[in-house]
């Protein structure tokens, strides 16, 4: 359980600068302006024509007041508009330049004079605006603030995520080649970042692997408006536990318009490293960003269109110090060093298992290993490590290079106005990314200066298409469908295609698919190791699909609100990074030449087990099921908004959400681990049911209620409280454990001996990896190996957690159009996804304090 609680000042620094702190949360994409026409003695003005008109684009919007002079305004489309409200006996009165943003309510009363209706009384709107009409704590974000203000982060317009009352600085969390978007993480009112939830146009935008990431980071340019609500949001507002976060982009209008700008930053405009070398150059850097904007009409006050390109290329330098083998290594020669000891010598062995013990082993003459004891596989490894170019044994060699990353956005939104009842909307945008890090041993692999080591591609996909229509002025319909897809690939550099394990010799470390080719990892304690990281390769898709259904009905000083929320997350993941890598991993630790009872084995006798052939633990993981899991979430809501007096608005409503629990394609359920008998469970497979004997809640109810009283003209006192349910993707913690990804080791009986087969022989080199072969799943019941991890749930109901989160607002406006407001806002998170380690033992116990080793041999 986590609570947290904030009180927040902000006297609205956001003046005419940017505007961004109005009025509360509405329809979510749409804006609305409700109020009341009176007369000179304040009396109700019923029947009054009111009439709002978009500036940019003549859609027109029409009502009627009822009986007690109150009207309202809905599913406006973002932009600035004209009010006129007209009625017998009285001029007509005009507001002009009302700027209407998505997910807010804006109250306009107004008060007509004695006179013709053909006399006009005109007044502009006011820049900011008192939140006069509902209870929820948010902030918005204006395009005039993410083009105005500066931006870091690659100009992300979530860095300005930073002045919502209530949130962590945003921050990177992944490397660029897993998140070329560079999305940033933020925490809200102390609650889990992976339950912030972006949704682009309506469509919903989560990277599935990374929760706490969005999908697709909206270039600044094309952002309209960014609405961040973080407490007591409406009940059409759902599966968000932290923070709903709402985008917009722009639209175009009957005016053509366009931007160009670049930004540009290199090395020569950086101030110089105080620890960096005399006489060093700073380390290259050229940072470059471009691109344009341009919209217009197609059909004049029918169909428009606005569109987008942005474009990054960035060159950063790096450089390293890393260790690789002196000559006299290579050649064998360890005179210079501590003890090398032949792993053929020796003849005590342990009593119980007859394994030799290493206790009584004899060194090397003169510490130097005889050149025909040298593998000839090792002598083709060790071929692709170079010399050292500094002096040591350690941090010998210096390396830089110059990672790559190009990465383009192309957006375009068309609107279409097929009368004053009816309008369509839809977006796409492409985003694709090449990251790309040059290992320092190039085929050979090992580490990459600044970057992941391969070719990270990426492309990204979204699309949204909205449309909107009046059945009358008073119930009204929107529609939203969404969807979104990565694709993304990671890649060793230059390896990937060939099998390097059967040009150096080496048996069964690559495989019959392209996918497990590449150059083998090879471990040395002490020094850098040649190969690429075990996550790599990798191929992922996600997709995000996303539809919305909503009504309103306009009932006298009702404003009632129903509709369904649907979204499917699909992921089709190859990535066997639990264990060593499909390419095969081949460990020296230094125990097979050292003594055992003597001095612990350094890097020099690492170095020495390898070049005579004799690996500490060979590993190899395979995918042995392609991770496709299957989430659906549903959300039905009913609301009312009920101004009860003239000063005062009650807001009360009621979400349903059902999640189903997650599955695999292709009719498959998910894995579940018995701790009692260690045995995994395989939904959908044998006589087992996809549950595996796991529910999900149907009772995810969700009140939301809130009120607004305006204690005058100027003041508003507010106050609202709500539940969210946690709403992370089980795609990511259940997405490719045992046997999903198999890891196949076969590791010495000790620390000072050489790796063995399951039949106990020893292996080396020039065996190389006995074949491979992964358990048998036609029963749907694995037995969980002894070094194989596993996330599973319990057996019964899976818990999804809660958020509450409520507020109490004091907001005064100030002389000089300046907003000050005065809040308390608190939550508190029950029953929160987390892991439970169930074979935790006591610090320094070892294995034998683990609960489940004595049982099952069970190392993790």
């Amino acid at each position: 359980m986590k609570r947290t609680a904030c009180a927040a000042f902000a006297a609205a620094i956001l003046l005419l600068l940017s505007g961004s702190y109005r009025s509360a949360l509405s329809q979510v994409l749409y804006g609305s302006v409700t109020g009341t026409v009176e007369d000179p003695s304040g009396a109700a003005v019923p029947g009054a024509d009111v009439t709002i008109i978009n500036q940019g684009t003549t859609q027109q919007t029409a009502v009627k007041s009822d009986s007690q002079g109150r009207y309202s305004l809905l599913n406006l489309l973002p932009g600035t508009y004209n009010l006129r409200v007209s009625a017998s006996g009285f001029r007509t009165a005009e507001q002009t330049g009302i700027i209407i943003s998505p997910n807010i309510v804006g109250r306009i009363d107004m008060k007509l004079e004695v006179g013709k209706m053909s006399e006009q009384v005109s007044v502009s709107a006011q820049a900011v605006q008192l939140q006069t009409d509902k209870a929820d704590t948010h902030t918005e974000i204006t395009t005039k603030a993410i083009t105005n203000m500066p931006l870091p982060a690659y100009r992300n317009y979530q860095s300005l995520i930073n002045l919502v009352p209530g949130a962590t600085p945003a921050a990177f969390q992944n490397s660029v080649t897993d998140t070329p978007n560079r999305s940033l993480a933020t925490r809200i009112n102390g609650t889990n970042d992976n339950n912030n939830v972006t949704r682009i146009d309506g469509a919903s935008s989560v990277n599935l692997w990374l929760p706490h990431h969005t999908g697709y980071v909206m270039p600044a340019e094309m952002v309209d408006n960014v609405n961040v609500t973080t407490s007591a949001g409406d009940a059409q507002q759902g599966f968000a536990g932290g923070a709903a976060i709402t985008v917009v982009t722009k639209s175009g209008t009957n005016e053509f318009h366009g931007s160009a700008f670049e930004f540009h930053d290199n090395q020569h405009l950086k101030a110089r490293n105080f620890f960096q070398a005399p006489g060093v150059d700073k380390p290259l850097s050229i940072y470059n960003n471009y691109g344009g904007t341009f919209g217009g009409p197609i059909l004049k006050n029918k169909l428009f269109f606005f569109g987008s390109y942005d474009g990054t290329r960035q060159r950063q330098g790096s450089s390293g110090r890393y260790s690789v083998p002196t000559a006299d290594q290579r050649a064998g020669d360890f005179s210079a060093y501590n003890t090398i000891y032949d792993p053929t010598t020796g003849t005590d062995r342990d009593p119980a298992t007859g394994i030799l013990t290493g206790k009584d082993r004899t060194p090397f003459a003169g510490n130097i290993i005889p050149a025909d004891r040298i593998s000839p596989q090792a002598a083709k490894v060790q071929s692709f490590y170079p010399l050292p170019n500094l002096p040591g044994t350690a941090s010998n060699y210096f390396a830089q290079a110059v990672p790559a990353f190009n990465r383009d956005y192309v957006d375009v939104k068309l609107n279409y106005n097929r009368g004053d009842k009816e309008t369509f909307w839809g977006h796409f945008g492409k985003n694709w990314d090449l990251v790309t890090g040059y290992p320092i041993f190039g085929i050979a692999g090992g580490p990459a200066p600044g970057a992941d080591p391969g070719v990270g591609d990426t492309k990204i996909y979204i699309a949204s298409i909205g449309h909107t229509y009046a059945f009358s002025p008073t119930f009204l319909m929107d529609n939203v469908f969404g969807y979104q897809r990565q694709d993304q690939s990671v890649l060793p550099t230059e390896s990937f295609g060939t099998n390097y394990g059967e040009q150096l010799g080496i048996p069964g470390l690559n495989g019959p698919e392209i996918r497990q080719s590449g150059f083998p990892n090879f471990d040395f304690t002490g020094l850098d190791g040649l190969g690429y990281a075990g996550w790599i390769p990798a191929f992922r898709t996600e997709e995000n699909f996303t539809m919305s259904h909503n009504f309103t009905w306009v009932k006298s000083a009702h404003e009632i609100r129903f509709g369904f929320d649907g979204v499917l997350y699909r992921m089709s993941h190859w990535q066997p990074e639990l264990g060593a890598g499909p390419r095969g991993d081949i460990s020296f630790t230094g125990g097979v030449t050292a003594l055992n009872g003597g001095d612990a084995p350094s890097q020099y006798n690492a170095y020495a087990a390898f070049l005579l052939g004799d690996p500490t633990n060979m590993q190899k993981s395979l995918q042995y099921i392609l991770m496709t899991p299957r989430e659906w979430r549903f959300g039905f809501y009913g609301q009312d908004r009920w101004q009860v007096t003239p000063k005062l608005t009650v807001s009360y409503g009621l979400r349903y959400e059902y999640y189903p629990l997650m599955t695999r394609a292709h009719g498959k359920g998910i894995e579940r681990l018995d701790p009692d008998t260690n045995l995994v469970y395989l939904g959908g497979r044998g006589d087992i049911p996809n549950n595996v004997g796991v529910t999900t809640s149907k009772l995810l109810f969700a009140p939301r209620i809130g009120f607004a009283y305006r204690l005058d003209d100027k003041t508003v006192l507010r106050s609202g409280y709500g539940i969210n349910y946690d709403p992370m993707p089980l795609s990511r913690p259940l997405r490719g454990f045992y046997p999903l990804t198999v890891n196949f080791a076969f590791p010495g009986p000790n620390g000072f001996t050489q790796a063995v087969d399951s039949n106990g022989s020893p292996l080396d080199l020039a065996t190389g990896m006995p074949p491979v072969v992964g358990p048998d799943l036609s029963t749907g019941i694995v037995n969980l190996p002894a070094p194989a991890s596993e996330r599973s749930p319990y057996a019964g109901e899976l818990h999804r957690g809660y958020i509450q989160s409520w507020n109490f607002t004091l907001e005064r406006q100030l002389p000089s159009n300046v907003l000050a407001s005065i809040a308390y806002v608190g939550t508190q998170t029950v029953h929160q996804f987390a892991d439970l380690d169930i074979n935790a033992g006591y610090p320094g116990s070892g294995s034998a304090g683990l609960p489940y080793a004595a049982k099952f041999g069970r190392t993790q």
